[in-house]
């Protein structure tokens, strides 16, 4: 089986894509995975360090922009969609999945025009404009939420959930309650980190009376800045601009304090976690907003507005959180939410518009 899996950009989209990689090459290791993605995004540096081969197009995106910069990416998606085309002459996929980011879209439409099997992933509760318009050319969507299926064709949508990589499955299967004396918090920007998070929470978590520990994920720019905020305020972090290596920082967490992208949340439910959601409020029909709700809905989170967001107010948050009963209550309804076999159901569903019959159960 060869596949090209398109798209990228950030962690959100780039970790599900090396997810689903994982399994189709854990199945069958003469099946072949080619990413398409872009220059600037992260795959650049991550994909080549874990082995994968990746070929880059330009593309950029067009909504929220200015007229000359979205003529600009009109342009852009034409050259885009000619290496595309280029690529998958090469390359002869039997199957082309997108997962997000600027490359996705290119790809997609013209392995469409090809007669080659198509499928998208949509993380989020309400697709974005380009994940609808491809809704109408690919043979599968794989959806995070059940919301979703409101915005998309309901005969092409399949409820799979969020991939997540294989080592942070086996150290959600391998997370134990421990014996503490502290509570331990993440703080978790996101692969590009998040200021108002990197401004707020510390100065928050000075005012909690309880003992914590805090692990921060910054983003590069400002993990300086704030690992002296932390030194200032006598609290003990440990703080990071970024690792794609968190299934140990998970293992050790009681408490996530995060946005509510939604690779990010299929991890902290997959790990049965409960979190503080602060979602980006500049986020794409704020699907943030409408992800953090399913889990607040659900009881394992607590949603803080941006615009409400304040050190009062994050610290009642998280003083009300960090009681035991309601921190044992919250994690047990965060595992409920969990969906563990999405990347096993995704590639299912990849065999089966390929036509092959190699579809794992367990």
């Amino acid at each position: 089986m060869k596949v090209i899996i398109a798209g990228g950009g950030t962690g959100g989209h780039v970790f599900p894509a090396i997810s689903i990689a994982e399994e189709i090459l854990e199945r069958n290791n003469r099946s072949e995975v080619l990413f398409v993605g872009t220059e600037q995004g992260i795959e650049k540096r991550i994909l080549p360090e874990k082995g994968y081969r990746v070929e880059f197009i330009n593309s950029r995106g067009i909504v929220g922009k200015s007229f000359y910069e979205k003529l600009k990416a009109m342009m852009s998606i034409i050259g885009a969609m000619l290496n595309s085309f280029k690529i998958l002459r090469n390359f002869k996929p039997d199957a082309v999945i997108g997962v997000g980011g600027y490359a996705s879209g290119p790809t997609l439409l013209c392995a469409s025009i090809s007669s080659i099997p198509t499928a998208v992933c949509e993380q989020n509760s309400v697709p974005g404009l380009a994940n609808r318009i491809l809704s109408r050319f690919v043979g599968r969507i794989f959806i995070t939420f059940e919301e979703s299926k409101e915005h998309l064709p309901a005969e092409k949508a399949v409820l799979t959930g969020n991939p997540i990589r294989r080592d942070l499955l086996l150290g959600a299967m391998e997370k134990k309650t421990r014996q503490k004396t502290e509570n331990n918090i993440f703080v978790l920007g996101g692969s590009q980190g998040a200021q108002k998070l990197n401004e707020v929470v510390p100065l928050a978590i000075g005012e909690l009376n309880a003992k914590v520990k805090v692990t921060h994920q910054t983003g590069q720019a400002q993990a300086e800045s704030v690992r002296e905020t932390y030194q200032k305020l006598g609290i003990a972090a440990e703080v990071f601009g970024f690792t794609d290596d968190i299934s140990q920082i998970y293992e050790r967490t009681d408490l996530v304090i995060c946005r509510a992208g939604s690779g990010t949340l299929a991890e902290i439910t997959a790990f049965g976690i409960p979190s503080i959601l602060i979602p980006l409020a500049s986020s794409t029909h704020d699907h943030q907003l409408k992800n953090a709700k399913i889990l607040e809905s659900g009881e394992a989170a607590v949603v803080v507005e941006e615009k409400e967001l304040s050190i009062k107010v994050l610290r009642t948050a998280m003083e009300k959180v960090l009681e035991q009963r309601t921190l044992e209550r919250m994690a047990t309804n965060s595992k409920k939410l969990a969906r563990p076999r999405a990347t096993r159901d995704i590639v299912n569903e990849i065999e089966r518009i390929i036509g092959q019959v190699n579809v794992r159960k367990n």
